[in-house]
């Protein structure tokens, strides 16, 4: 593997299954995790992908990762805040588009990853593809 770094992902719907785990298995990253709100998601993803953990919650996920850990952070818009509450401070975070729901939400994101020195990324790729 080229990554030391172990990936946690939270959330494993098509963004995950079709783009970031077969890329992550090209580059030989370190894919240590996955939680999903639907547990067969998650379970079928993990098997999928040969990824070693599967959580029953984000809670659990958070508990067994490293402080070194990287979290690829892929649920709906409304769901970044309150996982991003969650997650540590200066945690290291991929965060899929959109940037929050509204220009308002995309603010509060920025500024809860500032107060918790959290070193995020916003994933735009592919911003205009259905």
């Amino acid at each position: 593997m080229n990554s030391h770094f172990p990936i946690y992902i939270i959330g494993a719907g098509g963004i995950v299954n079709d783009a970031h785990l077969p890329a992550y298995q090209l580059a030989g990253f370190n894919v240590q995790g996955i939680v999903d709100i639907n547990p067969e998601k998650a379970k079928a993803t993990a098997d999928r992908f040969s990824i070693p953990n599967c959580y029953p919650s984000l809670e659990a996920l958070l508990a067994a990762a490293p402080p070194n850990a990287i979290f690829d952070l892929a649920v709906p818009g409304s769901q970044i805040i309150p996982v991003l509450t969650l997650l540590p401070e200066k945690a290291a975070v991929l965060i899929q588009k959109p940037m929050g729901e509204n220009y308002q939400q995309a603010g509060e994101i920025l500024q809860l990853v500032k107060k918790k020195e959290q070193l995020a990324a916003v994933n735009f790729q592919l911003r205009y593809a259905p």
